[in-house]
């Protein structure tokens, strides 16, 4: 089976780079004097399904060496992104989102974090998971990123949402060498798709990580950005539903319009949110979704890698990482005054 996988992950990698190189984005792959492609090694991702993962509830990323900062690449981003598609369909509950969650929780361990997977039931007896890890800045106030990291069938979701974790698990990389001032956790969530028909059977992940936050816990929690779909697009927003503090949201945009990033505010107009911003909002924490639009592939087998187009997802990763590291004490004091 594993064999298989990966197999496959270097049948979709190949496809990206082809992609890639086509794109108009910043940044090429690397070749070794024999003209191979490789990557760096700080890429590289640990075998999916691997053990020994701590399970305590402190999720902190162990202190690392000093290092010069450096900025988000889309190439590395979208390694990951072949190694999600190549699981296949992650519908919530399934084998292969419980694969997903293996090689996501891996390679955050061997970036230093100790992340853990948290387990939760779905209404049709299935079982989800999220992915959980901390990272401490110079500040107890917590700032969350999340990203999806199942699927609707019958897609493979490498735009819904194997981007938003491509470039997610790239910002964690990137973190765990030159922490910020907040303290950020980071979210994989399990079961954002609907499941079941059911209108309102979606967002299991994020509707169990807020249930499972005490009052003083969300009272301390800056806001959450939701990175869903990134990968394609002729529009870039901050999206909200209008129904719970607009302070992160407000934040977002004004860093992105001091650095030039075409973004614009959209409204989620849905009656139960779009993405995983959802439960946080509706708890009263700040929060924001992050995403380029529209695909007219998502949700259907055709959301594969070769789809995507590197230059968004750098546009997006380069804008959450850059306003993570622009928040400041004072930044942090705005958005927990609520």
């Amino acid at each position: 089976m594993r064999a298989r996988v990966f197999a496959a992950v270097g049948v979709a990698f190949v496809a990206a780079l082809a992609a890639l190189a086509t794109s108009s984005g910043p940044r090429e792959p690397v070749t070794d004097a024999s003209g191979s492609l490789s990557v760096p090694d700080a890429t590289a991702a640990p075998t999916p399904g691997t053990t020994g993962a701590p399970t305590g509830l402190a999720v902190e990323a162990r202190p690392r060496e000093p290092t010069v900062p450096r900025e988000f690449d889309a190439a590395s981003a979208l390694v990951h992104v072949c190694a999600l598609e190549a699981f296949g369909v992650r519908a919530g509950g399934s084998a292969a989102e419980a694969q997903a969650a293996d090689y996501i929780r891996d390679h955050l361990v061997a970036l230093g974090f100790d992340a853990r997977i948290e387990e939760f039931p779905l209404p049709n007896g299935g079982t989800s998971r999220n992915v959980v890890a901390r990272l401490r800045g110079s500040s107890d106030v917590v700032l969350v990123l999340g990203a999806h990291m199942d699927s609707k069938p019958p897609s493979p979701g490498a735009n819904d949402n194997g981007s938003g974790c491509g470039a997610l698990l790239e910002i964690a990389g990137i973190l765990a060498a030159d922490p910020v001032a907040p303290t950020v956790e980071i979210i994989f969530f399990g079961s954002e798709e609907i499941i079941g028909g059911q209108p309102d059977w979606h967002h299991f992940g994020s509707r169990y990580r807020v249930s499972q936050m005490s009052a003083a816990e969300r009272a301390r929690t800056a806001g959450m950005i939701s990175i869903d779909m990134i990968g394609y697009g002729s529009a870039f927003h901050s999206r909200t539903m209008m129904r719970g503090p607009a302070t992160l949201s407000d934040m977002v945009l004004a860093y992105a319009a001091s650095t030039g990033a075409p973004m614009t505010f959209k409204q989620d107009t849905s009656a139960t949110g779009l993405s995983d911003h959802e439960a946080y909002e509706l708890a009263g924490i700040p929060a924001a979704c992050v995403c380029w639009r529209t695909d007219p592939v998502y949700h259907t087998a055709e959301d594969v890698s070769g789809h995507l187009s590197a230059e968004r997802i750098d546009t997006a990763g380069m804008l959450v990482l850059g306003f993570v590291r622009s928040l400041d004490a004072a930044d942090l004091a705005v958005l927990t005054a609520r």
